[in-house]
């Protein structure tokens, strides 16, 4: 009966058909050992029909955390290999779909340079590092959506993407920018991109130093009036209990 199940399971899973030529050459189109597995098991998911990856679901699969996954798709989209779309699915949910088309055009276009300048690519970057986050492009699409209460046009859609692609803000900085637009009752893009901006140019490392500086911000302002005495003006000042005004 156990080896029925285990023979039903095998065959409701399906197959994922990689390319001999793939697998000898994805080390000269720059790609590590493990950004393969990441590549196999995403192709795997969108076979079958799941066009969103589950960094989650990958992660299971390989034993590792949801981040490093990221981490890894997003290193194969530095390199190039993939690019990630940014789509409505029926419901008007804005998803990322990936799309390795780059990555079969550069594996035919392989050659003896290309694929020593490829190895020594791979050894110098090294590992990806893990990312603090794992926040795609669709999350930040959705959360701006949600505080807007309304979909985001195609020029807004743009003016995100370029966040990405062209300032490189890190996707946990403009959560905390929608977030303190949210605080303000600002609720447009400029006003978003402005606190990006504002924190880029303070260097700040990690969404921790912007809540340091907002704690301290506001410590200091409370402080300052707690130390305001109101003085009422028909007072005896030579006479008076100043105690009962702190």
């Amino acid at each position: 009966m156990t080896s029925e199940l285990n023979w039903t399971a095998y065959l409701k899973a399906g197959q994922t058909t990689i390319s001999n030529y793939l697998l000898q050459h994805y080390r000269d189109l720059g790609m590590s050992n493990d950004e393969f597995l990441v590549f196999i098991q995403t192709k795997a998911g969108i076979d079958h029909g799941e066009l969103e990856p589950s960094t989650t679901k990958i992660g299971e699969a390989l034993g590792w955390e949801p981040q490093l996954v990221f981490g890894h798709l997003e290193s194969l989209r530095a390199k190039g290999l993939v690019k990630f779309v940014s789509v409505r699915d029926g419901s008007g949910r804005v998803t990322t779909q990936l799309d390795f088309e780059p990555l079969y055009t550069q594996l035919m276009r392989i050659t003896g340079g290309a694929k020593q300048a490829a190895a020594q690519r791979v050894e110098a970057q090294g590992e990806p590092a893990q990312t603090k986050d794992d926040l795609s492009r669709a999350t930040i699409y959705n959360l701006i959506e949600q505080e807007f209460g309304r979909p985001l046009s195609q020029m807004e859609m743009e003016t995100v993407k370029n966040w990405f692609d062209v300032d490189h803000f890190q996707p946990e900085f403009i959560k905390a920018a929608v977030q303190e637009a949210v605080l303000n009752a600002a609720l447009n893009l400029r006003y978003i991109e402005t606190i990006l901006v504002a924190w880029q140019k303070k260097n700040y490392h990690s969404v921790k130093e912007v809540r340091q500086e907002r704690q301290k911000r506001s410590q200091f302002k409370q402080l300052n009036q707690e130390e305001r005495v109101n003085i009422p003006t028909d007072v005896d000042i030579l006479n008076t209990d100043w105690s009962q005004f702190k």
